[in-house]
């Protein structure tokens, strides 16, 4: 461990910065690795790789985190090996350098949670150690080189031969470390690169050059503990650059502004800072609707005076400018959703190598923004999901190939915004799901019973591999099998009061649809009356409302239902449902609003539908939290405190009561 003080203030935020941006690094190596078992030839791909777990080993290393600059440094010796042509990109490398990252990351959790940092890697350095002295062919190495210095061979003749000066040189850590000699032979090595080069401008346009050729020379060893050539070179006089076009300076000058923009537009800012200001903008919101209303009523009784012209004309302003602050806050708050996509490629490639099946994975719509709190919540259902889908879902390349289906299987992911709600899918093109064989399943665990089996469409019986304890794995395994998973999916999706629905196909492969709303602080609320208390519900889980007509009500198995079209609902008077004192029993001049959850639908009677407002969503603190049927609450613009209703938790409570 280090021995700084972390609990000075400064130290404190040095550390978290540290964090933030290790972690930062972990994620971008993991898709950069990914990359490199498709991509093994492409140095820059292993220079970009080199250079963040150099980044890592560095800032450990200045933290006092020398543990995580240990394991790190072994994974920059099998990186420069490969950077020099030395070892060849295998399977092998790449494995022990997810070895690396997972170490980096079981360490990074260690230090933020205050837990000891002792671990025994030791294992992972030896798979290091043999793969970092395994010979290769001199064959392979030469034609590595070739096939990496086409078409300007001139100019890779010349960079192999100074890399192989730099090497023999051993250099250390400063200038001052070289003799004479090397200092001389490593002069003339520039030099060669730098004749070669003028040849190559005085017979091509600048644009022929290959540059990728020297972009190796130019990182090379700049970023590792030896000295950089630059450094070197500052002691002896040097041959002069050759003169950039001004094509080439234009580009230089306009790439300076753009990356200085790019800098200095984005800055870090504490998430409780973020979190402060989207609750003050809440407060505004409520502020707002409370002074719209006072406005409204003012107005109705002084219709014709100048001043009250002019209050309403002022109330409406801050109705523009408070909707654009709060718009502002949340957008600040939003992030990408393939930051939640990023761990995605490396889940794939773990369990295909455990089932032993092939399956790519295609990522889309990872522009797509979504609140950072859902994001965080998202993790472990996505997580699930995709293993059902490599596991359950994938079939094996021999049973893909007897199908008529490509031996490799395709996971894909894609996002969406529709209105304030963000659609995300997660599909697969494997077997499907075969829902006779779901109910039978759910039949021999005790889930369902066989009448309400036989009430059940195909999309009501996908819905079963949520409940908990389900499961249709032959048998138990570390992925699928304990009876647990999927129902930790619904019940996460809907504490962020999103549904999730399934689509399937036998033989063509299975959809997971989930719907979320962008954030979770502020929401479009349908406002309901019943009695005299008014309550809000999610607009996103309303999906339409009807008056209600005596003659489409009927009971089934001692439960009201109502026939809207050709779907009977069954459903829920909210008086009875929240205990609201002297309920009716006539369902007369009243109105059923249709909410859903995946493909359940329920019908709650209200008396009075009271418009559309924008809510702020409050906790009701640890004491009232477990109310059934509430989710929170919020306040109108009258200052009065109303409830909203938890939609998911009223579904459950009557399809748990036997209604299927």
């Amino acid at each position: 461990m280090s021995s700084i003080n972390y609990s000075d203030p400064d130290m404190q935020e040095i550390f978290e910065g540290f964090l933030v941006e290790t972690n930062e690094l972990l994620e971008g190596l993991s898709q950069d690795l990914i990359e490199m078992e498709t991509n093994s030839d492409d140095i820059e791909l292993i220079n970009r790789i080199f250079r963040s777990f150099h980044t890592i080993k560095g800032s450990s290393s200045f933290m006092g985190f020398n543990v995580i600059a240990d394991i790190t440094h072994h994974a920059e010796d099998i990186l420069n090996k490969l950077r020099r042509f030395e070892l060849a990109v295998s399977q092998e490398i790449i494995d022990v350098l997810f070895e690396v990252q997972d170490w980096i990351s079981l360490l990074i959790g260690k230090l933020k949670e205050g837990e000891d940092t002792t671990v025994d890697y030791s294992k992972t350095i030896e798979r290091i150690e043999e793969l970092k002295s395994a010979n290769l062919a001199a064959q392979q190495s030469e034609a590595t080189k070739e096939s990496a210095e086409e078409p300007a061979a001139g100019i890779g003749e010349t960079q192999s031969h100074l890399e192989a000066v730099l090497a023999n040189t051993e250099m250390i850590s400063r200038p001052g470390d070289f003799s004479d000699e090397e200092l001389a032979m490593i002069q003339a090595a520039f030099e060669e690169v730098n004749s070669a080069f003028k040849e190559e401008l005085a017979t091509h346009s600048l644009e022929e050059v290959e540059m990728t050729d020297i972009a190796p020379l130019e990182e090379a060893d700049a970023a590792t503990d030896d000295v950089p050539p630059a450094a070197v070179i500052t002691n002896q006089p040097t041959a002069p650059p050759p003169p950039a076009s001004h094509t080439e300076k234009e580009q230089a000058k306009n790439g300076s502004k753009l990356s200085k923009a790019t800098a200095s537009d984005t800055i870090r800012v504490d998430v409780n800072r973020v979190e402060s200001l989207m609750d003050l903008s809440g407060e505004l919101v409520l502020g707002r609707n409370r002074l719209a209303q006072i406005t409204e009523l003012i107005g109705q009784e002084f219709e014709n005076k100048d001043k009250i012209r002019d209050l309403i004309e002022t109330t409406s302003q801050i109705d523009f400018v408070t909707s654009e602050i709060q718009a502002a806050v949340m957008r600040m708050r939003m992030v990408p959703i393939g930051k939640l996509y990023q761990r995605a490629p490396r889940i794939v490639r773990d369990l295909s190598k455990e089932f032993g099946k092939k399956i790519n994975i295609v990522v889309q719509g990872e522009e797509t923004e979504i609140d950072r709190g859902i994001i965080e919540e998202l993790n472990d259902p996505l997580v699930h999901m995709i293993r059902n889908s490599c596991d359950h879902g994938i079939e094996s390349a021999e049973v893909r190939i007897k199908a008529g289906k490509p031996a490799n299987g395709t996971i894909t992911l894609d996002a969406d915004q529709e209105g304030n709600n963000i659609v995300l899918r997660i599909s697969d093109d494997g077997a499907g799901m075969d829902p006779e064989k779901l109910k039978a399943k759910a039949i021999e665990r005790g889930v369902i019973t066989p009448e309400q089996a036989a009430q059940m469409s195909a999309r009501e019986a996908y819905q079963l591999i949520f409940s908990p304890g389900f499961s249709t794995a032959a048998k138990v395994t570390a992925v699928s099998g304990r009876g647990v998973g999927m129902d930790v999916v619904r019940t996460n999706i809907q504490h962020l009061k999103g549904i999730i629905d399934i689509e399937s196909e036998l033989g063509k492969g299975t959809t997971f649809i989930v719907k979320l709303p962008l954030t979770l602080a502020i929401i479009q609320g349908l406002l309901v009356r019943v009695q005299n208390e008014t309550y809000a519900l999610p607009l996103s889980s309303v999906v339409e409302v009807v008056a209600i007509d005596l003659d489409s009500i009927h009971s089934v198995n001692h439960q009201e239902v109502i026939r809207i079209r050709s779907e009977v609902l069954p459903i829920i008077r909210l008086d009875n449902a929240l205990s609201v004192k002297y309920p009716k029993e006539s369902l007369e001049n009243r109105y059923v609003v249709n909410v859903g959850l995946g493909v359940q639908r329920v019908g709650l009677v209200v008396d009075e539908l009271l418009g559309q407002q924008e809510i702020v969503i409050k906790s009701l603190g640890e004491y009232l939290g477990g109310i059934t049927g509430i989710a929170g609450s919020t306040i109108l613009g009258n200052g009065r405190v109303i409830m909203i209703i938890d939609v998911a938790d009223l579904i459950e409570s009557i399809y748990q009561n036997s209604f299927m």
